[in-house]
């Protein structure tokens, strides 16, 4: 049995990331769902709604929510389920993060937990040039 991947993200967020994942693997490793949150959409509505996305991901191993943004709707809507048996949430999500978890499609839902944390971090840095500058410029 393999966990479930639910992206709660604003907009089309979740699905251009879902999308530039399936290009470069080629297909989802993980069963995976996306629920897209409006500005129009109401937190009650969007709570019952992730509640049965988690019901439909859920084949005994359990349930990794990815959420873009710590402290947004999709977030808060996440934290309402934390409380769910064998739901893990992690907000931040990047691409790096989202190929990080495709690559160990069978872990348990706390490695995947970490390997989403770790691939998000290990993500972000600052590129550098590093060659000298012309002293003309």
């Amino acid at each position: 049995m393999t966990i479930g991947i639910l992206l709660l993200t604003h907009n089309d967020i979740g699905s251009q990331l879902l999308l530039a994942a399936k290009t470069t693997y080629g297909s989802v490793p993980i069963q995976t769902e996306l629920l897209s949150i409006d500005h129009y959409d109401q937190p009650s509505d969007l709570i019952n709604l992730a509640k049965e996305y988690v019901k439909l991901l859920d084949n005994g191993s359990g349930v990794l929510i990815l959420t873009d943004m710590f402290g947004s709707t999709p977030s808060n809507v996440a934290k309402e389920l934390c409380y769910l048996k064998n739901v893990n949430v992690v907000s931040g999500i990047n691409l790096s993060m989202l190929l990080n978890i495709f690559n160990y499609p069978k872990s348990s839902l706390r490695d995947l937990t970490n390997k989403a944390i770790e691939g998000g971090k290990d993500g972000v840095m600052q590129i550098k040039n590093d060659r000298k500058k012309n002293k003309d410029n």
